[in-house]
């Protein structure tokens, strides 16, 4: 068995796994609090962690089955996007949001996993899968999309319920001119992260051929 089959089990058992781990908590949290199940799953999926772990999941999860309505997440462009989205989740909250929280018992290890480990694991899931050298420069503003329609969503539905997943975008507490300084700042760093994704699949594509 080599190194990448062993990957790609554990992430497409551990990933789902930690989403439910993960649901259930926040749930539970929310409708303890008050919250209503419809709130308290927009909550939850306020998250960019959340949803690139649901991504992530999605990935392995089409790599080791034959489902057809997942087909979408085995193409090159939907594993070079989860890629680049999730290193600027590791990378982000590495550097921003780390010291802004402290976890205990099952959520430091959710916190751990969603953050640290998965992200690491499934780039290098990526880098030994053999189909390299599909991506092209022009997917990068494709895959902005991504990041973009998420912080339309999240700041309207910030501006109704006035909550917020991440401090950066708090407009209650920053302005908007502040928060559009952070988006910009992000926005930045998730072309050059997925420009970087775009090159790195080209090279591994180019080194694959030379094999060949």
């Amino acid at each position: 068995m080599t190194l990448r089959t062993v990957l790609l089990w554990f992430g497409a058992i551990a990933g789902p796994t930690t989403l439910l781990a993960r649901t259930r908590l926040t749930l539970t949290s929310r409708l303890e609090s008050g919250d209503n199940l419809v709130g308290a799953l927009a909550f939850l999926f306020t998250f960019f962690t959340v949803l690139t772990n649901l991504m992530m999941a999605l990935c392995y999860v089409a790599a080791v089955t034959s489902w057809g309505w997942l087909g979408w997440w085995s193409r090159p462009f939907a594993r070079g996007l989860t890629v680049g989205s999730i290193v600027m989740v590791s990378v982000y909250y590495i550097f921003f949001l780390s010291g802004l929280e402290s976890f205990t018992g099952i959520d430091n290890v959710l916190n751990i996993y969603m953050h640290y480990l998965a992200p690491w694991l499934f780039v290098l899931w990526w880098l030994l899968t053999p189909e390299h050298g599909a991506l092209r420069f022009a997917d990068v503003p494709k895959m902005l999309l991504y990041p973009l329609l998420y912080v339309i969503v999240v700041m309207l539905r910030g501006a109704l319920v006035h909550e917020y997943p991440y401090p950066v975008l708090n407009v209650d507490q920053l302005g908007y001119g502040q928060v559009a300084i952070g988006c910009l700042g992000m926005l930045i760093g998730f072309v050059a992260i997925y420009a970087l994704t775009v090159a790195v699949d080209r090279w591994l594509g180019r080194r694959q051929l030379a094999r060949v």
